[in-house]
């Protein structure tokens, strides 16, 4: 990361190993407390992807299209941060 601290560029370096990819439900705009942490975009994604279509395929008309499969991955991964563990 890159910040402008008194006009010098200041690197900022983490510890890659302490963050994780975060997901919730309310970050969607769902009345859900389900939450996950993941090391990977990817493992979050199928992780929640499979939540979402279990518990939430009303709320969002789902009905598993490959490309409803893929436009929902997409809404996803829009939602997630990044988090210190």
């Amino acid at each position: 990361m890159f910040k402008l601290a008194g006009g010098e560029i200041r690197i900022e370096i983490r510890d890659e190993e302490t963050m994780l990819i975060r997901y919730a439900c309310r970050d969607m705009g769902l009345d859900c407390t389900f939450l996950l942490k993941g090391e990977t975009v990817e493992e979050v994604t199928r992780q929640a992807l499979e939540h979402v279509l279990e518990k939430h395929a009303d709320d969002f008309n789902a009905t598993g299209s490959p490309e409803q499969i893929t436009q929902m991955e997409l809404a996803l991964t829009r939602s997630m941060r990044e988090v210190v563990s």
